[in-house]
């Protein structure tokens, strides 16, 4: 196993980051203070692989000091620098703050040479958990499922429930939810065949013309669930791909065979949808509206919106999470520190994992960082400049709507929503879009 010096200041951050370096990139994580630390025990190991540091440390250069010391005794270890640091900006990888784990993790595996991939599977135990929403649209399974049974304080048994031979419908699954069940367990040897069967079926599903409009929406809501787990555990795989594309084009298609709002909200609700899909193709069908209004708009442009709507909170774990439209959100919030963090980074975090899709172009790239009010993916803008991407805004005012919409805290109905929005917005072409939304509901 390799080893990586750790230098981080806060607290919860460096348990986060200690932890999934262990976890997803298969390195043993060695914690330090300082420079000096690091130096010294560098003298020890100067087999140690990767560093990663603060820039600065209170009143020392951290970063700077044990980049000479690389660079004097002509070590090969690498170096990650977290926050801004000028002196070694074109020499070193420096992370812009706040850098959330997914993307260190990328960068260190980078570093060291291996895949995420690859680290997992050589700390996976012997089974792993699976949501209960893989198992809604497929009637079969490739191989056999577990539950798990705490059998001691860190002792469990597990108990085979389905067999490979089974046949089961969506219904069954969801006894096993009503009694507090999770997930399932899957051998790890089968966990990348499982995942591709799932995949495949869901791909083959979403892609039928007899649908009805409600399975179609549920069958695509539990592909983006599938997505967004995939991700955060593995990154944007070649099944990701192909799930997340079925699924942005069923949600497409869904939005132009339904373009009302009040029956689809009522099935939203009624069918106990996760919120991230809620909020994604609420997002998304608010969105298509009001591009098809403009004088500009093309057809493509509902493929970019709807994209960037299904990728956009792919970070993000809670919907607490997910509810955060404005700085005051997020002080309000009593999200911890690390939550805050991913928030604070999710729109320049999601664009980096979507980075490999061959779907993605410098349009795309640019309406999900933008998408807001930052030029930079980082943060929230409470009144965006008319630099903003003119789809961008679209998705501004649209996910500031859906948001209020679907907290059950703040004002439900449209006539108290839209005039906070015209409150908030005050930028000519940020009005302009508010006024052809309230068009729809007149």
């Amino acid at each position: 196993m390799s080893q990586t010096i750790l230098i981080e200041t806060n607290e919860d951050l460096k348990k986060i980051f200690a932890l999934n370096l262990n976890t997803f990139v298969a390195t043993e994580v060695i914690l330090r203070q300082s420079a000096e630390d690091t130096i010294a025990l560098l003298r020890i190991l100067p087999q140690i692989q990767l560093i990663i540091t603060k820039a600065r440390v209170g009143q020392e250069d951290t970063a700077v000091k044990i980049h000479h010391y690389l660079k004097n005794e002509a070590m090969e270890t690498s170096l990650i620098v977290l926050g801004e640091c000028p002196e070694l900006a074109n020499q070193v990888l420096c992370l812009q703050e706040p850098v959330s784990w997914e993307i260190l993790i990328k960068q260190a595996a980078s570093q060291l040479g291996v895949t995420v991939q690859d680290a997992i599977q050589k700390n996976k135990p012997d089974y792993l958990p699976v949501g209960l929403y893989y198992f809604y649209d497929i009637q079969k399974v490739p191989c056999d499922v577990f539950i798990r049974i705490k059998k001691g304080p860190a002792e469990y048994q597990f108990i085979k429930r389905l067999n490979s031979k089974d046949t089961f419908d969506r219904p069954a699954i969801q006894k096993y939810e009503e009694q507090g069940l999770k997930e399932f367990y899957i051998p790890k040897d089968y966990i990348q065949y499982f995942t591709t069967f799932v995949t495949n079926s869901l791909v083959s599903k979403l892609e039928r013309e007899d649908l009805t409009l409600e399975d179609r929406i549920l069958t695509t809501a539990h592909g983006h669930e599938i997505v967004r787990d995939s991700i955060n555990k593995m990154g944007l795989e070649e099944s990701s791909l192909q799930l997340s594309d079925a699924s942005v084009a069923s949600m497409i298609k869904s939005i132009k065979d339904s373009p009302q709002v009040a029956g689809l909200i009522k099935f939203l609700f009624s069918n106990k949808v996760a919120y991230a899909y809620q909020h994604c193709h609420l997002l998304a069908l608010m969105g298509h509206y009001i591009l098809s209004k403009q004088s500009w708009y093309k057809v493509e442009h509902l493929q970019i919106l709807s994209f960037v709507s299904f990728f956009s909170d792919v970070t993000l774990k809670n919907h607490q999470q997910m509810q955060i439209s404005s700085m005051q959100d997020l002080a309000e919030s009593n999200l911890t520190d690390a939550e805050r963090n991913a928030v604070m980074t999710h729109a320049r975090d999601a664009a980096a994992i979507i980075d490999g899709h061959p779907q993605v172009d410098d349009y795309i790239r640019t309406v999900l960082l933008q998408s807001h009010g930052k030029l930079d993916g980082v943060g929230f803008e409470d009144d965006p400049s008319e630099e903003i991407h003119p789809i961008a805004k679209v998705f501004i005012i649209s996910d500031c709507f859906v948001k209020i919409l679907l907290n059950p805290a703040l004002p439900s109905t449209k006539k108290e929503i839209l005039p906070i929005l015209y409150s908030r917005f005050s930028k000519p072409s940020y009005q302009k879009i508010i006024k052809t939304l309230e068009q729809k509901f007149q």
